[in-house]
């Protein structure tokens, strides 16, 4: 497995590193690497989802989040990293829930479909962070992006299937 062998020869720190680059190129290259090597081919690799949450990537990611030119790499890099892993839900939700909803309500559609993506991961399985999202003032862009004209089919697929569980959240 590639992905393995990429984090196994050492990878995982110095592309953390680089997304502290000066280039806004280099930071968004490196979150892009850092989610491909969490996900690939719909499979998640826990062992690195731990090791780049572990290396320091969380709190960089979310500051990319601000960056216009990286932010829907790093909004899909926090998604992979949030999948199934409830230690990074937790982290990604004290870093990064702020900014994700922002994109969410103000970010291009590529920007809102990757943050609503990361925000569906972060509350998969996770009662506190559904909370968390509620309490962030998730539900209202969320429910917005529901009732665009000509919503992508893909933000619809991830909205309905988990904002049953918010809506119970914010009970």
């Amino acid at each position: 497995d590639n992905q393995v062998a990429v984090a196994h020869a050492g990878a995982i720190h110095p592309l953390v590193q680089l997304l502290r680059d000066e280039a806004p190129s280099v930071r968004e290259e490196a979150a892009a690497a850092l989610g491909n090597l969490v996900f690939f081919n719909d499979e998640t690799n826990s062992g690195n989802q731990a090791a780049i949450a572990k290396a320091g990537a969380v709190p960089f990611l979310a500051e990319l989040l601000k960056d216009p030119k990286a932010q829907v790499t790093a909004a899909g890099a926090l998604r992979n990293l949030a999948a199934q892993n409830v230690a990074n839900q937790d982290s990604i939700c004290r870093e990064a829930l702020e900014s994700l909803v922002h994109l969410v309500a103000e970010g291009n559609p590529k920007a809102q479909m990757e943050a609503a993506g990361a925000i569906h991961n972060l509350a998969a399985g996770n009662s506190k962070s559904q909370q968390l999202i509620v309490e962030a003032g998730a539900l209202e862009p969320l429910v917005a992006l529901l009732n665009e004209e000509d919503p992508p089919m893909q933000i619809c697929g991830r909205l309905e299937s988990f904002m049953p569980r918010l809506m119970g959240a914010s009970i």
